[in-house]
């Protein structure tokens, strides 16, 4: 991805990232009225991630097919448990001992073991337990399995969208329609099982990792042209921030309007008008460095959070009750923006440490081990 016609990936997983972010901190410092309906959109950074994630496994998938000969699928494998596992690992102990020895809690063992197995996107009741936000990394293990079927086979827009369709509606039958039947049938089988994870799991975002093998091919095909890449940019934007403050009830089951899948096709018409018009104000710099390390940030900002959310509450504490000061003066939107922006600020360069020293370590001993079994299965 240090290529520079890929530079728009790396813009669009720092904006992924800064949302993320940002519906982390609404839920640390206060924020109100119509920024608080916009902060609460940031949740669909990880679906913005999910579609940049498929585009580049087919992209990268496709680039080694020929290389890699007939070690591409285990290479494939390879790379990305050394892409995502020391720092994922490294994290979780971080959560483990943050939840043990500063907020004075208790780790499941069967939790933890599901989460550092990557089998917690099947385990439901670890779907979201340690590390924090480890639900998308689970979940995207599973769509890895899917990568070298799904490239045989998904050859066209065609057949992607068709299959888009068809899980679209696979997902809301076992999702919407039947849920109540699958939590009594995951009851049945685990403890702790709780409605809220059948957002989480594969079978309703599968549909938004399909939408990122659209862009790959559309991407490929190279049929938008400049004008309409202008038009999905501000379609798009408009309609991210019209949408914050339409209602997507979990109660209404009766149609197929999900905000995940909603804002699924927002992202992609933003990457096609992206890539299309290569805007300098949109592929800048500053958004390009977040998004080279967005992997370190997504799993460092949540502590960075929890400290910085104890100190907001212990000062806001002294101002109102030591002081008797108005609580304004701490509990307004331009507050939170300042402390939106210190976290990122503060998030940025352990982020770009953890990236730097884990990270790429963790990719350069992948590539070695890698060349190793090339090496011997040819002699």
């Amino acid at each position: 991805m240090s290529n520079e016609k890929y530079d728009w990936v790396n813009a669009l997983r720092g904006y992924a990232i800064l949302l993320v972010i940002l519906v982390h901190s609404s839920q640390f410092f206060f924020v109100s009225g119509a920024l608080k309906k916009i902060c609460e959109r940031g949740d669909l950074g990880v679906q913005l991630f999910f579609i940049l994630s498929s585009f580049t496994l087919f992209n990268s998938y496709n680039n080694r097919k020929s290389g890699d000969e007939e070690n591409v699928k285990k290479n494939f494998f390879l790379r990305r448990f050394f892409r995502i596992a020391p720092y994922y690992y490294l994290a979780g102990i971080m959560y483990v001992f943050y939840r043990l020895f500063v907020k004075e809690g208790v780790v499941s063992v069967k939790n933890l073991i599901s989460n550092f197995t990557f089998t917690n996107a099947i385990y439901l009741p670890a779907i979201n337990d340690i590390p924090p936000g480890g639900w998308s990394i689970g979940v995207e293990m599973l769509f890895y399995l899917m990568i070298p079927c799904l490239f045989a086979h998904i050859n066209s827009i065609k057949k992607a969208i068709g299959l888009l369709l068809f899980t679209v509606v696979v997902s809301y039958v076992i999702n919407d329609l039947y849920a109540d039947f699958m939590m009594n049938t995951f009851s049945f089988i685990w403890d702790n099982t709780n409605p809220w994870t059948l957002y989480f799991w594969l079978p309703n975002q599968l549909p938004v990792f399909l939408l990122g093998i659209v862009l790959y091919l559309i991407y490929k095909q190279k049929t938008v042209s400049f004008q309409t890449g202008q038009i999905s940019i501000i379609v798009s934007v408009l309609l991210f921030i019209i949408l914050a403050f339409f209602d997507f009830s979990d109660k209404q089951h009766y149609f197929l309007i999900k905000k995940e899948y909603i804002y699924g096709l927002i992202f992609l018409f933003f990457a096609i008008g992206t890539y299309v018009t290569k805007n300098k104000l949109i592929i800048n710099n500053y958004v390009q460095k977040l998004g080279v390390v967005s992997f370190s940030m997504y799993l460092n900002h949540f502590i960075i959070l929890y400290f910085s959310g104890y100190i907001y509450s212990g000062v806001n504490k002294v101002v109102t009750d030591y002081f008797h000061l108005p609580n304004f003066i701490l509990e307004n939107n331009i507050i939170f923006l300042i402390l939106y922006a210190t976290v990122v600020f503060l998030c940025y360069p352990f982020s770009k440490y953890t990236y730097k020293n884990v990270e790429l370590t963790g990719i350069q001993f992948g590539n070695k081990m890698i060349s190793k079994w090339n090496y011997k299965s040819k002699k």
